[in-house]
């Protein structure tokens, strides 16, 4: 599927924790593993279709969460707060660098991976397709499978920010075509998100001082793009 080149899925156990620390005074404080999202603090208490106890097992590699073209980041943290970057995007990986920013400082951006952890129940507005390679006869080819017909639930795990929605199948997560607002009752620009999911992003501040941490709301905004970003 040559749309979807820039992503892949992988379908493993997500066996991580991370944890978040809010630091105050004006000792520099110890430094520390982030947990982050790109979902706002408490905004899942509010999300419709989250309310069941369905785990998700997908990560999205050089993805953004949506808008995607919002992939740079500033620090408004305090600079005390130091962060402690890891050579993957998981906690259980070596610490590379222990880095801070000063407030309102740009932090460059690498790349980003989304961990998918819970997905979103969501009623599909109409027939939901996926195409995936099979053999037939020797040969890999092209076919598509239904998902969900219209009326029924199927579960919503990322919106690329180009028409094309990951959702869960039988065979684990997949692509679809999809438009925010239309697809999936529910699924609107305004909250195109899963459930539970980890945004990671790989960061530079050096040559030598460069890894991956999760994004924290807390500590850090998104930027927009520039207005000629996609001219």
């Amino acid at each position: 599927m040559r749309i979807f080149s820039r992503f892949i899925i992988i379908v493993f156990g997500l066996g991580f924790l991370a944890t978040s620390c809010s630091k105050g005074g004006s000792a520099p404080a110890s430094a520390t593993a982030l947990d982050g999202s790109s979902i706002p603090a408490g905004a899942e208490d509010s999300m419709t279709g989250c309310d069941h106890d369905t785990d998700s097992a997908a990560i999205v590699k050089h993805a953004w969460p949506y808008p995607s073209d919002a992939r740079n980041i500033q620090w408004t943290g305090k600079p005390y707060d130091r962060v402690r970057l890891k050579l993957t995007p998981n906690p259980a990986t070596f610490y590379t660098a222990t880095v801070s920013w000063k407030n309102g400082q740009p932090i460059e951006v690498l790349d980003s991976w989304v961990y998918l952890e819970k997905p979103r129940n969501v009623v599909a507005n109409e027939d939901i397709w996926v195409t995936r390679k099979v053999w037939d006869q020797g040969l890999k080819v092209d076919k598509q499978f239904k998902v969900a017909s219209r009326g029924e639930q199927v579960g919503f795990l990322f919106y690329n920010s180009n028409d094309v929605c990951m959702v869960e199948t039988e065979e684990g997560p997949a692509w679809t075509r999809c438009t925010l607002g239309q697809t999936f009752e529910g699924v609107t620009a305004d909250d195109p998100f899963a459930c539970e999911q980890v945004w990671w992003v790989k960061v530079k501040k050096s040559k030598t001082d460069q890894g991956w941490m999760p994004f924290d709301d807390a500590l850090m905004v998104r930027l927009p793009a520039p207005d000629d970003a996609t001219k």
